[in-house]
């Protein structure tokens, strides 16, 4: 019985799901950002990473590799001349995707899967510099620290004028005569 072999068959047969999945790692590789399902995206990180890795192998085998899988030359240039330098200092993990709100028509969970950006390795890697902090300056220095100090006097004033319980009187309501119950009045109409 075979173990952790674990595919998504996406509805499609063996040949149409392999399509997709060249074309999804050819767009990918193309304009380093796709927007598709979920599911998609967490399936052709695998095949990224080792076209990625192919490129970085750089042997004629490989190279062959990657066509093989690739349809397009330019793609295949591509990976092993542009992006095989780019990621030299990694191993896996080319890859990102991000969840995106879900498809108006059938409500699928989208995401977006990108190329990792070689900048944010180069921020990553140098320590952040910290903006100096401005100092606050006490509102005497500034000018205007006794407008300051009567306006917070009012303030506290109003505040407590507020939260003291107000003296309200209430108005008598109007007597009323007392009702009696419908049984009641027959009783006596009948008497």
């Amino acid at each position: 019985m075979p173990h952790q072999i674990h595919q998504r068959k996406f509805s499609r047969t063996i040949d149409q799901r392999k399509a997709m999945l060249r074309n999804l790692t050819l767009s990918i590789l193309r304009y380093e950002r796709v927007k598709t399902t979920e599911a998609k995206a967490k399936e052709i990180r695998g095949e990224v990473d080792r076209m990625i890795n192919l490129g970085k192998d750089g042997s004629l085998e490989a190279r062959r590799r990657a066509a093989a899988w690739l349809p397009e030359t330019v793609i295949v240039n591509k990976v092993f001349d542009d992006l095989a330098k780019r990621y030299a200092d990694r191993t896996s993990g080319f890859t990102r995707w991000t969840r995106l709100p879900r498809r108006v028509g059938d409500n699928a969970p989208l995401a977006l899967i990108e190329l990792m950006p070689h900048d944010e390795e180069k921020k990553a890697a140098e320590p952040a510099e910290e903006k100096p902090r401005r100092r606050r300056l006490p509102s005497l220095r500034r000018g205007g620290g006794e407008k300051k100090e009567e306006k917070s006097e009012e303030k506290t004033e109003a505040k407590a004028e507020k939260a003291a319980p107000k003296k309200t009187t209430r108005k008598k309501a109007p007597a009323r005569a007392p009702s009696r119950g419908a049984a009641g009045s027959r009783s006596s109409k009948e008497d």
